[in-house]
This record gives structure tokens, C-alpha cells and sequence, in this order.
């Protein structure tokens, strides 16, 4: 099953910060791409969902921000890291 590691498009800076969360989905993209984007004609999943609301911390100005704008929130395939 495809691993995906977790980001976010921080509003504060402009970035995209990790959350250091990585889950598992059977169906995810093969690129990077937002949740809205991936689940845009079916069901969120409930290890996606479990994210929406958390606070995330923006590493550059040290703020948090809470995680509601499905935009935002980034899938990554982890095959895009290096081992």
C-alpha cells in the first residue's frame, strides 16, 4: 500500500511545512496534491480526515494555524523522498 507523507501550505509564509505524519491509501495520488484535489469526487478517508482541525506550526514564523481548508493540506507520495 502507497505511503504518503503529510504537508501543509502554510497561509503565513507562503511555504509548504511538514506535519511529520505519514499514512497509508490504497487509492492516493501519484504526485503531490491537495486533498481536495484528490478527493474531490469521492470519500475523504478517516486517516485524512483525523488530520482536518489539528493545529500545524508554521516553521518560518513560529505560528500555529489550524488545518481546515482541504487546499492546504498536501499529499505526498513518498517515493518522492530520497531513502
Amino acid at each position: 500500500m502507497p505511503a504518503y507523507e503529510i504537508y501543509f501550505h502554510c497561509a503565513d509564509c507562503g511555504n509548504e511545512h511538514p506535519l511529520l505524519v505519514k499514512i497509508y491509501l490504497e487509492d492516493g495520488p501519484d504526485h503531490k496534491q491537495s486533498i481536495a484535489e484528490s478527493f474531490r469526487t469521492r470519500p475523504i478517508p478517516p486517516q485524512v480526515l483525523a488530520i482536518k482541525g489539528r493545529n500545524a506550526l508554521c516553521l518560518k514564523t513560529g505560528r500555529k494555524s489550524k488545518l481546515e481548508n482541504d487546499e492546504q493540506i498536501l499529499l505526498v507520495p513518498s517515493s518522492h523522498f530520497p531513502p
